[in-house]
């Protein structure tokens, strides 16, 4: 053989080598989709914890207007805008933040984001005993309204006048 002819043939297999070329696919084998993943249009769902302070709380305290409620997100990732829906069986939500530091009055549920809040009740005597107080917080995604998490805190009486914050779910 001619050495041009040599040169020539390891020119292109080394081109061949260097391009990757592989074996073509058998006709019977699906081509493999080229693309990226589908994108879950919610984020799964997420775990959260209600942080509840102080241990024990009464109206008649000076120091702080209720119960301060913080939200920590221990998995996942939040979407900007996220909507943090607060409920209670019993009592009601107040606001206080600054720069005003003003108490403001929620009512039994309030809606907002991921801000601390406050949880009180009235301080007015009663025979009977108070109920067990449920919080619930409900976090939802704010394009589609999907739930992304929920979560329950449990706040029981001491004396019938003190809250005292317990277990969460």
């Amino acid at each position: 053989m001619d050495y041009r002819l040599w040169v020539l043939l390891l020119v292109l297999t080394a081109g061949m080598v260097i391009a990757g070329c592989s074996a073509p696919l058998s006709t019977g084998t699906p081509r493999p989709e080229i693309g990226t993943a589908p994108v879950p249009a919610v984020p799964g769902p997420l775990l959260m914890t209600i942080t509840a302070e102080p241990p024990e709380y009464s109206p008649l305290m000076s120091s702080t207007p209720g119960i301060r409620l913080s939200v920590l997100n221990t998995s996942g990732i939040l979407p900007p805008g996220a909507v943090f829906r607060w409920e209670t069986s019993y009592g009601y939500f107040l606001s206080w933040a600054p720069p005003e530091f003003r108490v403001v009055r929620l009512g039994p549920v309030s809606q907002g984001g991921p801000e601390d809040i406050y949880w009180s009740y009235d301080p007015m005597p009663s025979e009977k005993e108070r109920p067990e107080v449920v919080i619930t917080l409900t976090v939802t995604d704010p394009v589609s309204g999907a739930p992304l998490a929920d979560r329950h805190l449990f706040i029981s009486w001491k004396d019938h006048l003190v809250a005292v914050p317990g277990q969460q779910s």
